[in-house]
């Protein structure tokens, strides 16, 4: 079904108080943009309130400045970014950090598609004019007052792991047999005599070792993700491309996180064009090391992963590298 619309499709608004009540002091703000006009826009429009900003137009740097700046709470995004589209950036984002990021959308001409990609990526925000200051103030305004709802949160206990686990049932055994012995003893009209509670020593649980190795594994992808990313600060950017390397690291690294990695998410990490990403993806196909699979949710997007002979074959050459090591 087509959809034609005959203005640019707006961001349902909800209203809210944009008062300074709203300022987060602590959380910083990124700009991600093509435009450059734009950027310094985005970026006046939000200094005002007293946030540090930072502004990329490219989509590999913004990733960078997201990992090393753990203050960015809010993200603002422009839709049509050199060779990738905003939002497959920001699908990136949601995978590369483990923090709540609220992100802000700008798209003069949205379509319907955008709009809904933007809702299952659980944008905060859509501003559709972005030289009209009061849609980018509070677009900010809103996206402030979910970040600091989010992080007002109490966080969750953490789940109990195995040995955790073990030793709480080991001292729910032991309470059970004093009970049994304390009613022993007032059947027979005795006291109970306090028996000595041995200090368990529990016994390491069977997935220790192979979580310690996965972390190592993952620990040596990481490293070598990031020398590659440190070599193009001192060379000439595009002389070492390698983007089915790329792809291939990225690919085992999210393997090992239990991740699933859509086609336009690893185009990203691939650090070239989406056309030539796409290309080495078939490659990387036609010679058994990964494998398209639909997702079912959305038939319109496709997950890559490893094959076995991928995992094979990125496991022996970690392996080796730890050896070196």
């Amino acid at each position: 079904m087509r959809i034609e619309l005959e203005r640019p499709l707006a961001w349902p608004v909800r209203p809210v108080q944009t008062t300074t009540g709203l300022h987060v002091s602590a959380t910083s703000i990124l700009i991600a943009c093509a435009d450059r006009a734009l950027g310094i826009g985005m970026h006046d429009a939000f200094e005002r309130n007293g946030h540090r900003i930072h502004v990329t137009h490219d989509p590999i740097a913004a990733l960078d400045t997201l990992e090393a700046d753990g203050s960015i709470g809010i993200v603002a995004v422009e839709l049509a970014l050199p060779h990738f589209d905003g939002l497959a950036l920001v699908e990136r984002m949601r995978k590369s950090v483990q923090r709540h990021l609220q992100v802000i959308v700008v798209a003069p001409n949205a379509t319907a598609a955008d709009v809904v990609r933007a809702m299952h990526l659980r944008a905060a925000d859509f501003v559709s004019d972005p030289q009209d200051g009061s849609q980018l103030h509070g677009a900010l305004a809103r996206a402030l007052a979910a970040h600091q709802a989010v992080v007002s949160l109490p966080a969750p206990p953490p789940p109990a792991g195995n040995g955790e686990l073990q030793g709480a049932l080991e001292d729910a055994y032991r309470h059970g047999l004093a009970l049994i012995e304390a009613v022993k003893a007032l059947r027979d009209g005795q006291p109970a005599a306090a028996a000595p509670v041995p200090v368990p020593v529990p016994n390491p649980p069977a997935s220790t070792s192979a979580a310690t190795g996965e972390n190592q594994r993952l620990a040596v992808l990481r490293t070598l993700q990031q020398s590659r990313v440190a070599r193009d600060k001192y060379f000439p950017k595009g002389l070492f491309e390698d983007p089915c390397w790329d792809m291939l690291l990225d690919l085992m690294a999210n393997h090992l996180r239990g991740r699933r990695i859509s086609v336009s998410s690893l185009c990203m990490a691939s650090g070239v064009a989406q056309t030539t990403a796409l290309r080495r993806i078939t490659e990387l196909h036609d010679r058994g090391l990964v494998r398209r699979i639909a997702d079912e949710k959305d038939g319109r997007r496709v997950f890559i992963e490893l094959t076995e002979q991928g995992i094979a074959a990125l496991s022996g050459y970690v392996e080796h590298i730890q050896e070196l090591n």
